[in-house]
């Protein structure tokens, strides 16, 4: 079923139970918060049900579903209920209450969806050290993971190339386009790069993540941008850089690096799980977790990670390792494509802007 055919058919059945369920709230003079409770629960798993049959489980498509539907649906009943009498005296706590938590789920469906999905956080760090000579700038993004090439993936890269970074390295997952829009995606994506033509005197490189394909280096051709899809350890400036492989950055075993020479050591990988097994080196990178998209106010974790063994709260943010070094995951730019829903909540994306600097003589 076209997704447009699709969409307009699920909506168009919550609607329905919108309805039916605003009439049996109209006709039943509700009375009791417990006999509202139960409505709206069974109004939930209805919709749940309905996309589990109409949408196959597109999750993304639940999620708005639920969103829009339930604040319509919570409007309306305060309004309803505001107009009903019980004794010949209208109604007004109740219907007040129902109108403050439809005004607080709107209020996180609305950002969860629409805004911070893209409100970019540029997150930065300065990790002094005796292993330089002069200040290094370096920026890190990862999972751009775009489905199509739009303008706020024009607008990221932008922002990438204001920092005037000495070196950018990118952790994987660029694309996650729809089944037969590979080659429009990548062809996008290369004309976007050379467009924004970001520059750095140190380089640029990009790992492979485990979403990107086979023919992911297409999209870095004509461009300074050098793709890494095997481990490769190789000096650059002052430092050190690892790159690792999709398999290496999976792995749980520590990656050595026979020429280091005590100069600074950043390892680079798409996966964090890498940083599991003790690893001989000062800066650690990752993406591929996106913070979890989804962490609990107060509590900062995400509720799920997909990275295995990695402790939940080294999946997002910075960690201080135990040998002093520092791992970095980023939330990534972009988002779970495909039928995963599309949200952040508490969980903005965020590219790393991280200052080495030299520690001063006798520090």
């Amino acid at each position: 079923m076209p997704d447009i055919l699709l969409q307009c058919s699920y909506h168009g059945l919550m609607l329905l139970i919108d309805l039916l369920l605003l009439y049996f709230i109209w006709r039943s003079h509700y009375t009791s918060f417990v006999r509202f409770f139960v409505l709206c629960c069974c109004g939930g798993f209805a919709a749940v049900f309905l996309v589990i049959a109409i949408a196959g489980l597109d999750a993304n498509l639940a999620i708005h579903g639920l969103a829009w539907h339930g604040t319509f649906f919570l409007f309306a009943s305060a309004f309803l209920m505001y107009r009903q009498r019980l004794d010949g005296k209208p109604r007004r706590c109740f219907p007040s209450l129902v109108l403050v938590f439809g005004c607080i789920y709107f209020g996180v469906a609305a950002n969860t969806l629409l805004y911070e999905p893209t409100a970019l956080v540029i997150k930065e760090t300065t990790i002094t050290t005796p292993k330089i000579t002069k200040p290094m700038t370096i920026v890190f993004a990862s999972d751009l993971q775009a489905e199509r090439i739009g303008r706020y993936e024009r607008w990221t890269l932008e922002k990438i190339k204001e920092q005037n970074a000495d070196l950018i390295l990118f952790g994987g997952d660029y694309m996650q386009p729809r089944p037969g829009e590979w080659q429009q995606t990548l062809d996008d994506w290369n004309q976007l790069f050379r467009e924004i033509n970001l520059q750095a005197p140190l380089g640029i490189y990009a790992v492979q993540g485990n979403f990107d394909g086979g023919r992911w280096k297409e999209m870095f051709g004509g461009t300074a941008i050098v793709h890494q899809e095997l481990t490769l350890t190789k000096s650059i400036g002052e430092i050190r850089v690892t790159f690792l492989s999709t398999g290496d950055s999976a792995s749980q075993h520590p990656i050595p690096d026979e020429e280091r020479d005590d100069k600074f050591r950043v390892i680079v990988g798409h996966l964090p799980i890498y940083a599991v097994a003790p690893q001989e080196t000062d800066l650690l990178l990752a993406g591929h977790t996106h913070g979890g998209q989804v962490q609990i106010p107060f509590w900062g974790l995400p509720i799920i990670t997909l990275s295995g063994p990695l402790p939940r709260s080294w999946a997002t943010g910075m960690t201080p390792m135990d040998n002093g070094a520092t791992l970095i995951v980023s939330h990534g730019t972009g988002l779970e494509r495909s039928i995963a829903p599309r949200v952040r909540f508490h969980c903005r994306p965020d590219f790393w802007v991280i200052r080495l600097v030299p520690a001063p003589p006798g520090g």
